[in-house]
């Protein structure tokens, strides 16, 4: 069974403090929770709390931009609740952050696919790029998270590529002016194989910097080994 999106919450922001309250949308016992995080600068952020696991490393796209995902294991008491983000310092500059929630995940180990996640740091433009990447895990839900430094896009384009064929999730955006939105796009990989480099455009009113990431989410075995396996010589 495939790991499938579930539910997004409401974007925070903030430019006066280091701190960054977001709030986890509907969940239940044993989804994923993934937040991302948006910095105008290249400042270090940190985990809510300790049961908050990085995904990857935080990457910069020029001295303007930072981005970060965390993962989290929900339990009940998680929906709806609040989660305080940070950054290490307070420069009172543009710091944002959305959490979105998986269900259908590995349950019994840590369900982030263990090949490193890929990141495009792309220039100004419409269009939104992600590197090739490579799952470790059969089945794996590719994802495509997406991070433009501006507001008003109206619509995304379809993304390209095939295994997996990537549908769009989600796209949310601050208010006019407070300038980020976050979108992700999904689809259950057959196999181990690459994604090949990925692309769509957007119909933003204003070209900005942005960030493509693509990692797995492994889901929970139907009886398909865990980790693919190179074909053995006949004899």
């Amino acid at each position: 069974m495939a790991v499938e999106f579930s539910a997004i919450g409401s974007i925070t922001v903030t430019s006066t403090i280091t701190n960054l309250a977001l709030v986890a949308p509907t969940c239940t016992n044993n989804d994923i929770l993934i937040a991302v995080l948006i910095g105008k600068d290249n400042i270090d952020h940190q985990g809510a709390s300790a049961d908050w696991t990085e995904i990857g490393t935080q990457a910069n796209n020029t001295i303007n931009m930072t981005t970060s995902h965390w993962w989290k294991r929900a339990v009940a008491a998680d929906s709806g609740a609040t989660f305080t983000f940070t950054k290490t310092t307070d420069n009172n500059i543009f710091f944002a952050g959305v959490i979105s929630c998986w269900k259908g995940a590995l349950i019994g180990a840590t369900p982030i696919d263990v090949s490193t996640p890929t990141t495009s740091n792309n220039a100004s433009s419409d269009t939104v790029t992600y590197a090739d990447f490579t799952p470790t895990c059969p089945e794996v839900t590719i994802i495509a998270s997406g991070i433009y430094a501006d507001d008003n896009i109206t619509a995304l384009g379809t993304i390209s590529g095939t295994n997996p064929t990537l549908t769009n999730r989600y796209n949310v955006e601050t208010g006019t002016g407070t300038d980020c939105a976050f979108f992700a796009f999904s689809g259950a990989s057959v196999g181990c194989v690459a994604t090949g480099a990925r692309s769509h455009t957007t119909t933003s009113t204003t070209d900005a910097v942005n960030q493509g990431w693509l990692f797995g989410l492994c889901p929970e075995p139907t009886g398909l080994l865990p980790f693919c396996i190179a074909p053995q010589p006949t004899r």
